[in-house]
């Protein structure tokens, strides 16, 4: 590997697995509430994107094998043919849900208007009130620990 790791990191190693290398911490970073947004605001520069994962159960580190690039469309359209499926015959039945006496019944859900999944919505500009996503991430790590 040709790049220099960012200042900061504990004692580690890295792992390979085809095009993947990931440096892993022989133990958690001290001062991880600073360290962490250090590097996020780096990963462009660095090419390198920070990831905090915990051990498993069995106390080992999580390796390669167990990472996976997630392939966000092609799961939830996945997700959403099963739910499709699975609400298709409550669907097909006008006949609303019982409901308590007293209380109005909400008409029947006719399901939603395309059978097959539309894609992510379009991305919203950020307001400039909004965090950026490295100040949410941190907050977040921040609330965490």
């Amino acid at each position: 590997m040709s790049f220099v790791l960012p200042d900061g990191l504990p004692a580690g190693r890295f792992l390979s697995s085809g095009p993947a290398h990931v440096w892993v911490s022989d133990e958690f970073p001290q001062d991880v509430d600073q360290l962490w947004p250090r590097l996020l605001t780096e990963q462009k520069a660095r090419g390198l994107v920070p990831l905090l994962c915990w051990p498993d159960a069995l106390g080992r580190p999580l390796g390669l094998k167990h990472v996976d690039a997630v392939r966000l469309e092609e799961v939830l359209a996945t997700d959403f043919a099963e739910y499709r499926r699975r609400r298709l015959p409550f669907w097909m039945d006008p006949t609303p849900a019982p409901a308590p006496e007293g209380i109005e019944p909400w008409p029947h859900d006719p399901g939603p208007p395309f059978e097959q999944w539309p894609g992510l919505a379009p991305q919203m500009p950020a307001a400039f009130a909004d965090p950026k996503p490295e100040e949410a991430a941190a907050s977040l790590l921040s609330w965490f620990i």
